[in-house]
Formats: C-alpha cells, structure tokens, sequence
C-alpha cells in the first residue's frame, strides 16, 4: 500500500511540474504590470492544486485501508500484548515485520509463541481444553475443525468486517455448520508437489520432465540414480507430516471418481481401511522407493528444515513437498526448482489441500475483543502486503499483493489447478478422523523404516481409527 500512495504522490508532483513549465511558457513574453502578480497568483493557485491532489491522493489510500478496517475502533489495541501461538513450519520472518509495523501504527505488541511442529496440535488441544489459551492461534481450516473442536473453543468469525474482502470464501465455511472460524492467510494451499533441481537432473539427461505416468515417474528416479551421487528421492521423516504427503495425496488421486462413496463408507464405519485396495496400493509403492534405493539412507533423522539445504547442495535431486518450501527455497538459494505430479495410478492429477492456513480467536481467551482487532488490523493490505513481498503467493483477500511468484509454483497452478487436474487430499476430506492420523503418520514412518509393510500398517490403523470415532461420538461406530 506504501508503493501505491508513493507512486500516486509521484503522479501527482510530475503533473504539478508539468502545469508550472506550461505556464511559464505561456507568460514568458508578457510584460504587463501585472504579471508579477499574475504569476503570483498562479503559483499560489498551482500550490493550493497540488496540496488538494496530494490529500486527495492520501485520502484515497486512507479509505483504502479505512475499508479493510472497517468500523472498528482500534483504539482498545493501545498498550495491550497480543499472544500469538503458531508452529516452526508456520511462522515467517514477515510476522515479526508485520508486528513491527503494527506496534507502530497502534501501540500493540505482538508475542510469538513458536511451537515444535511435532507438539503442535497436541499442544493446541491441551491449550484449549484447559482454558489457558493464547489470544489467537494459528492453523489449517476448516480442515483442522474438528481436530480443535472450533464448535466449543472458538469464536465465530462469519461476521467479521475482512470477511468482505476474501477471494475464495467458500473453501473457508466448515463443512458442518457453514461458519468461518479463522482468517485466513492466502486463497488456496497445499500444493503437493516434487520439486527438483533443474540443473541437476539435465546433467543427468532430462530436461523439463512431465511424466504422465507412474513408470515415467520411476524412470525419472533411475536416470538421476545412474547417472549422479544424488539422492533421487529426499525423504524427511523426522517430520511424520511430510512422510504422509505421499498417502494423503496418492491415495485422494488413485480413488478418482470413488474418492467420495469411499469417504462416506469409512464415516459410516461400512468398510475398513484395509478393505479400500488403493491405500495398500499407493503405501506399496512408496515402500518400493526405498528398496529401489532411491531414498536417502538419513530419511529418519532429518527433518523438513534440513531439506533445502540438500538440495541446494545438490545432495538430492527431488523433494514431495508443498509449495511454501519452494517459494522459501528459491528465496533463499540461487537454484532454479522445477516440478510436476506424481501421476499416482497413471493419473497425472496434483493432489492439493482443501485448507488454507488461518488465525483463530480462542473464546476463552481475555481479550477476545481485542484479538479480533487484531485480526482485522493484520488483514489490512498495508501488512499483508509486507508479508507477501517476501513471500510471494496467493493472498486471501483481493486487496493484497500478492507479488510474483515462484515460476515452479505459479506452474502448477497453471498447468492443474486452472486446468481442473487436481485432487483434495484425503486429511481434507476426512476431517472428522484428523485427531487420529497423527497415529497413522507415524505407521507410515514405520514402513519407511522397513519395521511394518503395507498391509500390517492398515491392519494396525484400524482400532485405532475405530476407537477414536467412538470416543468422539459418532453413530456408526457405537
């Protein structure tokens, strides 16, 4: 928004100017008695001009940002400290920028509580059953939902005045009452894609690979296998979040058509995991990557923030990831990323979330009013846009910059998203189970250890799924 009054005070000053040279050009050959006052006159009108563009233009910048305000009274920020809670894969650099900037324009502090990845969602849960919460919290939705239970714990921010300004509102509405819980950060996420080193794999002969099926796929993984001392295949299963990216995508692309009579089954407690072929398909093959020796032999002990500095050290070719990594890889390494879909089951679809990531305002916290101040400060275009120019991407509201973003990304959305060849994951379309997958990450990370195979993960799964369905209540499982 800075940029923008900056260029329409620019505008406004080379008109100024431009009006000035005229008239001096017109009353250069005049002499008249009053041409002293003449031009006194016109210069003063011409300043009088220029102060009125200027306001104008400030005013116009103003309302802008008086618009994604709202009618708030900020005033109730003054003085106050706002708790912030959020996880290591999370929080950005940009936060801390962004509080800078609001410390600044209304005397509210901003506390960062930044939780482990791998304690995050219990410590959410634990937070909000005992009622010492901080003033938001930030996570997936409405996909998480459920996991939290927003329905007790959290405010409804249906009515919020940002509310207006959301470019894909539809995808925010839980799917049990239609309400919004969290304001959201960008329009869509969860881009789960392998991102490679372009260079790389064209010393190893392939150039701009869009494998339409899964043997071209495997082709791909032997070429760099043969043909570098890279991994072909980086594996981070310290963090058990990215070792199900491969499921949770796979399984939503290799249902196809079945993907939702399959979910409402598993709701209906009518089939069981080991009866859906797909899922001891697709964890099958991910099993085989290993014993191809196309992974990293370290997968267990390294995590996803190891990740980019393998890559950029040309250590491993290819990561399956989503695409914040690669936007925060390439603005940080001077490496160019390509990348494609797995096509699961020959299926060139890019499996994708249902989500975004979003603040959500705990209703037992002490300053609920002030945190959704907070909220509608934080949506302003005047600090989304600070976070989006060092992180480019796809804003939420319509209002926000969102700059230029990563071609490796913006490829994707191009090539799937706006062509209709995309899958939503499963942990999207299951949110009632999301509290328990946590549990079947770790089998994942089980059979990537070679401790359990495809099969024996799903027979272990199921009483566990079981037995969190009727603890939480559901019919079907009763």
């Amino acid at each position: 928004m800075r940029n923008k009054v900056a260029k329409k005070l620019l505008s406004v000053i080379l008109v100024a100017s431009m009006a000035v040279g005229l008239a001096a050009c017109g009353n250069a050959g005049e002499e008249t008695q009053g041409g002293a006052d003449a031009a006194e006159n016109t210069e003063n009108v011409e300043a009088e001009n220029d102060t009125e563009e200027s306001d104008s233009a400030e005013s116009e910048a103003s309302e802008g940002e008086t618009a994604a305000a709202g009618e708030a009274d900020f005033s109730i920020l003054e003085g106050k400290t706002i708790a912030f809670m959020t996880s290591q894969a999370k929080y950005f650099e940009a936060y801390q920028t962004m509080a800078d900037a609001i410390e600044a324009d209304y005397g509210c502090t901003v506390e960062f509580q930044v939780i482990p990845d791998d304690e995050y969602t219990s410590m959410t849960n634990l937070k909000l059953s005992t009622g010492e919460v901080p003033d938001v919290f930030e996570q997936n939705f409405p996909s998480q939902n459920v996991t939290i239970n927003v329905y007790d714990y959290c405010e409804d921010l249906s009515n919020e005045p940002w509310i207006s300004r959301l470019i894909n509102p539809d995808l925010l509405k839980d799917m049990k009452d239609g309400k919004i819980y969290a304001l959201p950060k960008e329009s869509s996420s969860g881009y789960q894609a392998v991102y490679y080193n372009k260079q790389l794999l064209e010393d190893c002969g392939i150039t701009d690979p869009n494998p339409k099926t899964y043997q071209e796929f495997l082709d791909i993984l032997k070429a760099v296998k043969e043909n570098s001392d890279a991994t072909p295949f980086l594996q981070t299963n310290a963090d058990n979040w990215t070792t199900q990216i491969y499921m949770t995508g796979g399984i939503a692309v290799a249902l196809g058509d079945n993907a939702a009579a399959t979910y409402e089954k598993l709701l209906n407690n009518e089939i069981t995991w080991s009866e859906i072929p797909e899922a001891e398909e697709i964890l099958q093959k991910y099993i085989d990557l290993y014993e191809a020796g196309y992974v990293n032999e370290d997968n267990l002990s390294i995590g996803y923030d190891d990740a980019a500095a393998i890559m950029a050290d040309g250590k491993a070719a290819m990561y399956l990831t989503i695409e914040q990594w690669a936007i925060d890889f390439e603005n940080n390494y001077d490496i160019e990323l390509g990348s494609f879909a797995i096509p699961h089951n020959d299926i060139p679809n890019l499996p994708t979330g249902n989500y975004v990531q979003g603040l959500f305002v705990p209703n037992g916290g002490s300053q609920i009013e002030e945190a959704k101040a907070f909220l509608q400060v934080w949506s302003m275009p005047k600090y989304q846009n600070i976070y989006y120019e060092s992180n480019p991407g796809f804003p939420a509201f319509n209002d926000v910059d969102g700059g230029a973003v990563t071609p490796c990304v913006q490829d994707l959305v191009d090539n799937y998203i706006s062509t209709g060849q995309y899958s939503y994951e499963i942990n999207g379309q299951l949110a009632d189970a999301n509290g328990c997958f946590n549990d079947l990450w770790n089998l994942y990370v089980e059979a990537a250890a070679g401790t359990k195979n495809a099969g024996e993960v799903w027979e272990s799964f199921q009483p566990i799924y079981t037995d969190y369905m009727e603890q939480q209540g559901y019919e079907a499982f009763q």
